[in-house]
């Protein structure tokens, strides 16, 4: 404010204007105060009654002036009789001569002394900003001037430091209000503290109020509406003196806490947190009971101490505890105490304040619900008393019930949480995009438009109650829509969250109150035990992220709890056991009504680990539909490295359910023997079975009344039965189901028995087929039984699966984790923290608020926060999905999503059947012949043959090494002779002359690293344990076997039956040995070999010539290099622009576009769009593969490209220093020194930080020219090469076909 809107600071105070002069009346002032606004204006004080020391006062010359004359204007709207207010009083400050000069002064008239007036009040206006905040500092620091003023007037009550200002069109004010005088209850229980009346100079009265009181002042108690005047100073406080929080409230109170720690020194933040939830729990509290009288609040040191506050919160968290979460907390109220002594007749004062100095010392001077430190004695209590009353300041203002800012108070607490609670074993909070994407995949809207019955829900491992949050938040707009008679509480109320953590329970309900969900239940219990609360079978909703792999959990349970559940057995160990996460499985079958609908989010093992977790499926297969799987990767949960998955599941009947009747159904197919031509009920899905295997369906018939015709003897899958009952192999019998295992045990046995062996041949076999007969009937039993439970699943599978790749991964989630010291935890990746001049060059400062808030602009395919319904999203699709709705996947969805039937998700064709379901649905080879279509293990006389063929042989014999590095795209690049001995302690994998080798890690098998062995040494060969190996019967069926695999087709279906995690993934052996290929006659084979073999010679000819011209070009690199001398590193922006791409979606990619799009492969394109992150071609680039295989290529000016942010680009600034075709060399070299791979990526940082050696720019240009004439015939070289494998699918089609 000043002279210059001084009009609109009377308007706004409300005169009455006449010309230059404004005019207000006052209630029982008998003058009105006038005040002229020409020039420097004047304020007629005088005129009303107030006494002025000096006219300095009265004009507009300087601002503070008009801020005097805010507060004059409000003491005589209060009611202060303007005879008992004075301006600029005269003082002489301290011991030296200067004169000070108090703006206001309130005195009143002394009771029986005609006259005489009595200090009340002395106020010091300050201009808003820099002055006051300076001034206010000054004040803490020495007592400045308010307290010289106090020294010339020792009976004054209270002093202030007041200031205000014009708002945004409104007026504001603040003032500090320090009562100063003695509080007798507080100095009687410490009788060393310093006292007003007996300080006898200004340094000593300020010393009292920062030694006795800690600097303790008010913001209210002056001006406030149920203040009356010379009342001053407020010890009763109401909802009404509370206030709504606005942004800048919430990033200033997450700042002053983090600033209250540090000033004290508190590191245990978990510690911290949690006194904190007990703090907002009381406050919860006093808001509910005590609306007119609120205990959480400091009423000032004239009023209050330490011990009457720590009282009341005790007391507040007691009946908190009690009220919400059942639970008895030990409290002992003063006022008992003082009814022990009403009957005590001898010395009841003296023995009464001994017992209760006791009492004081047990009750306070040790560790309570409220200790941010350690206590155990009157001055650690001291210590945490400055604490805490620092942080109920902090808080006592703040509204939390009924407030309309319930989201803002969530943010809140949430980055208090963020801050103050650590991860603990099986246990971490589920990051909110998560929790959002998760809660938003649900039917919700459709449940609650057509659900009658308000609908429960419940979180069975709630934890910090984010999922209760999420699922109250989305239901609100809906509730509204289809159910506006019902109040909201109503839906709360049925709102249910179980956590066995007694801390974290505490967290979860007090979320509750900060987002207005009071309602909603919290119940401290362990989710696995049965609850009084929680009914089985009437929850509609479950959302959920249970504990994983807690060691031990059975033993928390007792034996009858354990056995609830079908997953426990007695021969379980009880003490080691971890698989708490199948448990919750089948607690969540329990706690769903029929229909009801879950979203679970569980380790990936539970979809393909053996043992209990195959138990675990079968829950899920007969008690569930299996909507939507959601695989996540390792850096979802930041550092727990848990693979997981989102099971999206609904609850299948459970009045007749499917499971038990199509139990009995089997159970009647398979009980009794049926003719071969009998018509089973339900046929229709027997018959589907068969033809899902491969059956007739006449010999699966024939096989259930008791016989095993050839053709079914011969089906690939009773082959594989066969390979197991007879096998000798270790694994043979690896995760077989129970029954068979004992059927085939019992076999074995009586194998080896003289009985046995005695027997005629033909007994032995009859008795052999016999046992190997039970051992396929019992299997198949189990697969009929889930492959109709699957089959009759009416909705597709929805698959999604985050990328591999770390940084895809990033952009898939929308998120990453940070390490940063103090600001560790989730980072959204479109949030983008702005330092202030300030910081620069300081530590890092706290962002947890901003990131909090930034989930709204968060970018990611699974969810669009600003539109929860948008089509394009993950979310809609498996929403739609639950509802039975057609699905149409997104083209920029598709790289993640996928639909499946779940039949195909399980693996009815191997011997284990352990229903492990599938994530990647296998692709199918389709193959069309004029010859018989058979599996490739009956092509072969072995897959991947034992080792022991190679047992026998002299140790010193020399066979061939091949590892992966020496295998080429068909053929062996080298071998090198080594003996048996040399290589006995690799566990290599053994092959012979013309096998055929093929690569099956990835991505060596995508690389198409496949040859056939040929010219051994000694015909023998060992290598990599990562080749499949297959034998034929002679060469050219060896040869048809690897022209018909070397494929791209073949290598595409095989990529989509990998098993295995991100980088470690492999194609199974039984993809290969079930693969369909033509059974070609041994005359077409020969035919087909002869032919390939002449497309070899141009293609070997073309490759040796590449190999030449490859050595040719390092030679001349070699020699440029020899002269190399100048230091160029790559970091110089002069010389380099150096920069990534972007992702490309599948959806960008046209058929005929513009731009070619290079990734982490930087020689082949992998496909075109019509638009590039680059605008400039004139100069030519220099591409490197990020995160692949390293590698570096040119590419000429005007060649248009598209990068993806797998792919870098580099351009040369100044030619006349580099020559960007001679870069390529040294940088790949470089490269290649730095060890740049898959696994340690060629980033941006690591690229500019390399220094390459160069020769002057005459030798780069003539090297460079030379380069490229080799490079044009190395490029003809290559186009032949990939001729030569078009030119084999045609013959392959010329004569399969």
């Amino acid at each position: 404010m000043n002279k210059d809107n001084i009009r609109d600071l009377l308007t706004l105070l409300h005169f009455e204007s006449d010309g230059q002069f404004y005019f207000k009346n006052y209630p029982n002032v008998d003058a009105p105060l006038k005040v002229s606004t020409d020039r420097d204006g004047h304020i007629y004080y005088e005129d009303c009654g107030i006494t002025v020391g000096r006219e300095t006062t009265c004009n507009f010359s300087d601002p503070e002036n008009l801020v005097v004359l805010h507060c004059v204007d409000n003491l005589l709207s209060k009611g202060y009789n303007p005879q008992h207010i004075e301006l600029e009083p005269a003082w002489r400050l301290g011991h030296s001569a200067k004169g000070g000069y108090a703006d206001i002064w309130i005195r009143t008239v002394k009771e029986g002394e005609e006259g005489e007036k009595d200090s009340l009040l002395i106020i010091e206006c300050k201009t808003s900003g820099q002055a006051f905040v300076s001034a206010w500092n000054d004040t803490k620091e020495d007592g400045a001037q308010l307290f010289s003023y106090f020294q010339q007037e020792r009976s004054t009550k209270f002093l202030c430091l007041y200031t205000a200002d014009i708002v945004d069109g409104k007026l504001s004010r603040t003032y500090y209000l320090v009562n100063v005088q003695d509080n007798e209850q507080m100095l009687a229980n410490d009788e060393s503290n310093k006292r007003y009346k007996d300080a006898t100079n200004n340094k000593q009265l300020f010393a009292v109020w920062h030694d006795t009181y800690h600097c303790d002042f008010a913001t209210v108690g002056l001006f406030e509406a149920d203040i009356e005047p010379y009342r001053i100073g407020k010890n009763k406080y109401s909802l009404g003196d509370l206030r709504a929080v606005d942004n800048d409230t919430i990033q200033k109170k997450y700042n002053e806490f983090a600033l209250i720690l540090r000033q004290h020194n508190v590191g245990g933040h978990e510690n911290a947190f949690d006194k904190l939830v007990n703090l907002f729990l009381a406050k919860v509290v006093d808001e509910t009971n005590n609306p007119n009288d609120l205990h959480f609040y400091w009423k000032g040191s004239a009023y209050d101490d330490d011990y009457q506050l720590q009282d009341r919160l005790q007391r507040l968290y007691r009946d908190g505890m009690k009220r919400f979460l059942n639970e008895d907390v030990t409290y002992i109220e003063n006022s008992e105490i003082e009814k022990a002594f009403r009957r005590f007749k001898n010395d009841p004062d003296a023995t009464k304040k001994t017992i209760m100095e006791y009492f004081r010392a047990l009750k306070f001077f040790s560790e309570n619900d409220f200790s941010f430190i350690s206590v155990h004695n009157k001055k650690l209590f001291e210590q945490n008393a400055a604490i805490l009353l620092k942080v109920v300041k902090m808080l006592q203002d703040i509204k939390l019930k009924d407030s309309d800012q319930n989201q803002l108070l969530g943010d809140l607490f949430e980055g208090f949480l963020n801050k103050g609670v650590k991860q603990s074993e099986g246990q971490f909070f589920t990051p909110i995009p998560i929790v959002r994407f998760l809660v938003s995949s649900l039917p919700l809207e459709d449940i609650i438009k057509n659900t009658e019955n308000i609908p429960n829900v419940i979180d069975y491992a709630c934890g910090a109650g984010h999922f209760l949050t999420e699922y109250a938040i989305r239901i609100d707009e809906f509730v509204q829509k289809y159910r506006p008679d019902i109040p909201m509480k109503e839906y709360y109320a049925h709102i249910y969250g179980i956590e066995k953590e007694y801390r974290l329970s505490k967290v979860s309900k007090v979320s509750a109150f900060m987002y207005g969900h009071d309602e909603t239940n919290i119940i401290y219990s362990d989710a696995l035990v049965p609850h009084a609360d929680v009914k089985d079978g009437t929850f509609d909703i479950l959302i959920a992220n249970p504990p994983y792999s807690v060691k031990g959990f059975l033993e928390t349970l007792t034996e009858s709890q354990r056995k609830q559940y079908t997953l426990y057995n007695e021969n379980l160990n009880i003490d080691k056991n971890n698989a708490i996460e199948t448990f919750f499985i089948e607690r969540a079958a329990q706690l769903l009504r029929a229909g009801g609908v879950a979203g679970i989010i569980l380790p990936v093992s539970v979809l393909n680990k053996a043992g209990i977790y195959a138990h675990a499926r079968e829950i899920i297969l007969q008690s569930f539909d299996i909507i939507a799987l959601v695989e996540l990767g390792s850096g979802t949960f930041g550092k727990t490295g848990t693979n997981t998955v989102i099971m999206f599941l609904r609850r299948k009947e459970t009045n007749t359910p499917d499971a038990e009747h199509f139990r009995n159904r089997v159970n009647s197919w398979f009980g009794a023997r049926h003719q071969a031509d009998e018509v089973y009920e339900d046929q229709n899905l027997l018959e589907d079975y068969c033809a899902h295997c491969g059956f007739s369906f006449d010999d699966y018939a024939e096989f259930l009344s008791g016989n095993i015709s050839d053709s079914f003897a011969e089906n690939e899958i009773i082959q594989t039965y066969h390979s197991s009952f007879f096998g000798t192999q270790r694994n043979a019998m690896k995760d077989v189901c129970a029954e068979a295992k004992s059927i085939r045990l019992k076999h074995v046995t009586r194998s080896k028995t003289q009985a046995f062996r005695r027997l005629p041949e033909a007994e032995r076999k009859k008795e052999e087929q016999a046992a190997f007969y039970k051992f396929i009937f019992a299997i198949e039993k189990e697969k009929v039984y889930y492959f109709i439970l699957a089959q009759t699943v009416k909705n597709p599978v929805l698959i999604v699966k985050a990328p591999s790749g770390t940084s895809d991964n990033k952009k898939f989630l929308g998120y990453e984790w940070s390490d940063s010291k103090g600001n560790e935890g989730i980072k959204y990746l479109n949030v983008v923290r702005q330092k202030s001049d300030e910081e620069e060059g300081n530590e890092e400062e706290d962002d947890t608020m901003n990131q909090i808030r930034g989930i709204n602009g968060i970018n990611t395919p699974l969810f669009n926060p600003v539109n929860l319904t948008d089509d394009a999203k993950i979310n809609t699709l498996i929403r739609k999905n639950f509802l039975g709705e057609e699905l149409s996947i997104p083209e920029d969805v598709l790289t993640y999503v996928s639909l499946g039937n779940l039949i195909d998700l399980l693996d009815f064709k191997r011997s284990a059947f352990t229903k492990e379901i599938k994530t990647n649905i296998a692709r199918k080879l389709k193959v069309e012949s004029k010859y018989d279509i058979i599996p490739l293990k009956k092509f072969c006389s072995q897959i991947n043959p034992s080792r022991d063929e190679f047992n026998m042989l002299p140790q010193d014999t020399k066979v061939s090494f091949v590892d992966m590095p020496s295998m080429g795209k068909g053929f062996i690049l080298h071998k090198e002779d080594k003996t048996i001995k040399e290589l006995s302690a690799g566990g290599y994998k053994n092959f012979k002359e013309n096998d055929v080798l093929i690569a099956k890690i990835t991505p060596c098998m995508e690389n198409g690293k496949c040859a056939l062995a040929e010219d051994l040494t000694n015909g023998l060969g060992l290598g990599s344990t990562e080749f499949h190996v297959f034998r034929t019967h002679n060469k050219n069926r060896a040869k048809y076997l690897l022209e018909y695999l070397n494929r791209e087709i073949v290598r595409i279906v095989a990529e989509s039956a990998m098993t295995g995690s991100s980088g470690h993934r492999r194609v199974p052996e039984y993809f290969y040995a079930q693969l369909p290929i033509p059974d070609a006659p041994s005359d077409v084979i020969n035919i087909i070999v002869h032919e390939c073999e002449e497309v070899d010679k141009t293609y070997q000819r073309a490759n040796k010539q590449t190999l030449d011209l490859e050595v040719q070009i390092q030679q001349i690199v070699n020699e440029a290099q020899s002269h190399a001398h100048n230091a160029v590193r790559l970091s110089r922006t002069d010389l380099f622009q150096i920069s990534i791409g972007r992702r490309v979606l599948k959806s960008e990619l046209v058929k005929d576009g513009t731009y070619d799009v290079f990734s982490a492969n930087v020689f082949t394109p992998f496909g075109k769009t019509n638009h590039s992150v680059l605008s400039d071609f004139s100069k030519p680039s220099v591409l490197w593969g990020i995160d692949g295989d390293w590698m570096v290529n040119y590419i000429d000016s005007n060649k248009l490209f598209n990068p993806t942010d797998h792919c870098g680009v580099i351009r040369v600034l100044d030619e006349n220093i580099v020559v960007p075709r001679y870069l390529v060399y040294p940088l790949l070299k470089a490269g290649e020194d730095e060890r740049f791979s898959r696994a340690n990526r060629a980033s941006t940082e690591r690229i500019k930080a390399l220094t390459l050696l160069l020769p002057d720019i005459d030798i780069q240009r003539t090297a460079a020219d030379r380069i490229a004439q080799l490079e044009i015939e190395m490029a003809a070289c290559r186009e032949k090469m990939e001729e030569c494998t078009v030119e084999k699918q045609k013959i392959l089609d010329k004569y399969l076909k």
